[in-house]
């Protein structure tokens, strides 16, 4: 049995196949775990939602001509903070312009049209998943973590154990700062120009800003130290 090669990982080989055809949902899962994909095959939309939906590497799903059809699985996968990640793959007959528009508007990452051969889906399937690494490596690369405290630095968020935590762009500005160089610190003049650049502010205001920016940061708040004669760092 072929294997796919060894950059992927078990979680990524896990297909969930979201189709309403029989034959064609048996026909691509011997395919798929003929080539080392692990499938998991649900006729009803509604019903895969059911499932540890994150727990999958991608997602086929078809149009269906339901109530409930792909585009609003797809809009409910890519909406949900805990699945928006997970890759979709609009398999589907209906391939009008609309259709595809459609599909992708609704967040899928490809629009593979029936009949289609099963080298091709394959393709489609490993490139989607490449595009997914690329992008997983760039976004790590600009996320600073300090045990559940993780601030990432491509969309300037924050969250705590996972929870949202909403700052200012100055707080932020701060925070990056002190976390780039942990055990550093910095004197007053030094965080106005990266918080404040050009901008003119007390000495003061530096204070106001990191007190009300610890208040934040709950527990860890207090890994953000002020040292007479050295400034403001953060300590681990």
């Amino acid at each position: 049995m072929p294997v796919i090669g060894n950059t992927t990982t078990d979680a990524e080989n896990r297909l969930l196949i979201v189709d309403a055809e029989t034959m064609m949902c048996e026909l691509m899962q011997f395919k798929l775990e003929d080539e080392g994909f692990k499938t998991v095959v649900m006729h009803d939309g509604h019903e895969a939602l059911n499932l540890d939906v994150a727990s999958f590497g991608l997602i086929l799903v078809d149009l269906m001509g339901r109530e409930f059809d792909g585009f609003k699985f797809t809009q409910s996968v890519k909406s949900n903070p805990g699945t928006y990640n997970v890759p979709v793959i609009i398999i589907s007959s209906r391939t009008s312009e609309d259709d595809v528009v459609n599909g992708l508007d609704a967040g899928a990452d490809d629009f593979v049209s029936k009949p289609f051969s099963m080298r091709e889906l394959i393709a489609r399937i490993r490139s989607v998943m490449r595009r997914k690494r690329m992008m997983s490596a760039r976004r790590a690369f600009n996320v600073i973590r300090f045990r559940e405290l993780v601030l990432d630095m491509g969309s300037g968020s924050l969250t705590i154990a996972g929870e949202p935590v909403s700052i200012s762009r100055t707080e932020y500005l701060i925070l990056a700062m002190f976390l780039r160089q942990k055990g550093h610190f910095f004197d007053r003049s030094q965080i106005k120009s990266e918080a404040w650049q050009d901008e003119e502010v007390s000495d003061r205001a530096v204070d106001t800003t990191i007190s009300r920016l610890r208040k934040k940061l709950g527990e860890y708040g207090q890994q953000i130290v002020n040292r007479q004669g050295f400034g403001y760092g953060f300590l681990e």
